[in-house]
């Protein structure tokens, strides 16, 4: 088994043993022992704190705040491990789903999840879903707001093709965060290190050389990618020259790969969250007379996907009675079918209470994220339907 395609330049990054990584991956928790796992359950906290509790922390802070999502974004976690980032992510608030190929470190991570004490703040649960699977198994379309690669990318062989796979699940506007070790110079003490583990732990250990992660990423059809270089600590203002010098080496040799690319956006979408929402027909009666029911077609026009569902963030058809002054009496939610992604469509029954709109002229149609907002907060239009024709 190659790392490298070979229809691809060499020299990118570090050429694995031919080892069966793939196995070694899954098996890694088994491998590790109980001290291990241990660590995997307390990461990224140890007794004394390290080098890797800084990097994980600083490195956090940096996915929020350069990806600055908002509330439910929907975070795909790849190559989770034992689920500290997806943890940290979901105590955010993010929506947050995490894979990776061993089925010991996918138990790690919910068992890590399951014991975030709720709720996490008012009205508002941790969620993260964990999958055991290839990365190149991803099934989801259009469906995440950005992906993260912490210390990951570095594990897969095909690393093209991972990233394309990955740019498909991202929503229009989607971005990807990679952070990812540099390749050592040859026969250094890292590059020794690098291949002492994969004799250990069977395990594929290939960091890239940075302009060869970034051309890959455009190869894979992402679109502004742009490396970063970490400027964290203090700084004696007292030896301000030597400060700089500092940094000025840090910037023009960053030691890590810490790249942001973005998934293309289609001319015709709106940004954000838009609905399009087509009425068929009138209100009418249902059979037992208690209710009205419209057929509504609703289209996700925008860049988001919208996940189905009651939990705080997922997406409803909220009709209501619209107030001379702006106001909204809410009628009863209708549940999506399904999650949307964007450019899909649904058609629904929409049902109100009939003496819930006795002597109202019309209903107003909208989508709603359940303890967020209503669409029409974010500018996409409801529809109103008038009520003088429902028997």
């Amino acid at each position: 088994m190659k790392w490298l395609r070979k229809d691809r330049p060499s020299g990118g990054r570090l050429p694995s043993l031919g080892q069966d990584y793939t196995e070694a991956h899954r098996r890694y928790v088994e491998r590790v022992g109980p001290g291990g796992e241990l660590w995997l359950r307390t990461k990224p906290f140890s007794a004394a704190p390290g080098h890797e509790l800084r990097e994980c922390l600083h490195t956090f802070a940096h996915i929020v705040e350069q990806l600055d999502l908002g509330i439910r974004a929907q975070v795909l976690d790849v190559g989770c491990g034992p689920g500290w980032l997806s943890e940290f992510l979901a105590r955010c608030g993010y929506w947050v789903t995490g894979v990776d190929v061993s089925e010991g470190m996918v138990r790690i991570a919910r068992e890590r999840l399951a014991a975030i004490e709720q709720p996490i703040g008012e009205g508002i649960e941790a969620l993260a879903e964990f999958h055991a699977m290839p990365v190149l198994e991803l099934p989801w379309e259009k469906r995440f707001d950005a992906a993260i690669l912490y210390d990951a990318m570095h594990h897969f062989d095909d690393e093209v093709e991972t990233l394309r796979v990955i740019r498909r699940t991202l929503a229009p506007g989607g971005r990807i965060f990679i952070h990812e070790g540099v390749r050592p110079a040859p026969d250094s003490e890292g590059e020794r290190e690098l291949i002492e583990e994969m004799e250990q732990y069977g395990t594929l250990e290939s960091p890239f050389d940075a302009d060869y992660l970034l051309a890959v990423l455009g190869e894979a059809g992402f679109t502004d990618v742009k490396r970063f270089a970490a400027i964290d600590g203090l700084f004696d203002v007292s030896e301000a020259r030597g400060e700089l010098d500092r940094i000025e080496t840090r910037l023009r040799y960053p030691p890590m790969n810490t790249v942001i690319a973005s998934n293309r956006v289609p001319a015709e979408l709106a940004e954000g969250f838009h609905a399009l929402i087509e009425p068929s027909g009138s209100w009418q009666p249902t059979p037992d007379g208690n209710e009205l029911s419209l057929s509504v077609t609703v289209r996700n026009a925008g860049r988001t996907f919208w996940p189905a569902g009651s939990e705080h963030g997922a997406v409803t058809i909220g009709p209501y009675l619209p107030g001379e002054d702006g106001s909204k009496v809410e009628l009863p939610r209708v549940p999506l079918p399904r999650s949307l992604s964007s450019g899909e469509s649904i058609t629904a029954d929409v049902r109100v209470p009939r003496p819930s709109v006795a002597g109202a002229r019309a209903v107003g149609i909208d989508l709603v994220r359940e303890r967020i907002a209503w669409f029409a907060d974010y500018g996409s239009p409801p529809a109103l339907v008038r009520l003088e024709d429902a028997g």
